[in-house]
């Protein structure tokens, strides 16, 4: 029985090429004016393409993990009660906060 070592991770030389793509994008000339083009086309009522710009805005500015951890969706209980044979009735109940 040979061992063979199973490499696991990102390859090699992976994240100095991230880090890399990273500053040449943020150190474009031209971001600002990509940034202000994009604000641009989501206030534009006519625009085409105006609410694929306001979903990338809200995506990169707002991103859905912020709201996760507000409603956190453990806290309630439901119950729900089956009866075989008999007309169903709703019952009301009340909310007890902790």
């Amino acid at each position: 029985m040979s061992k063979t070592s199973v490499k696991r991770g990102r390859p090699a030389g992976i994240r100095a090429r991230q880090l890399d793509l990273k500053r040449t994008l943020l150190d474009h000339p031209d971001v600002p004016t990509v940034i202000e083009t994009e604000v641009r086309t989501a206030l534009d009522d006519n625009h085409k393409n105006q609410t694929v710009a306001q979903k990338i805005l809200m995506d990169r500015n707002l991103p859905i993990s912020t709201f996760d951890k507000q409603f956190d969706n453990r806290e309630k209980i439901t119950i729900n009660v089956s009866v075989i044979g008999k007309e169903s009735e709703t019952l009301e109940g009340e909310v007890i906060e902790q």
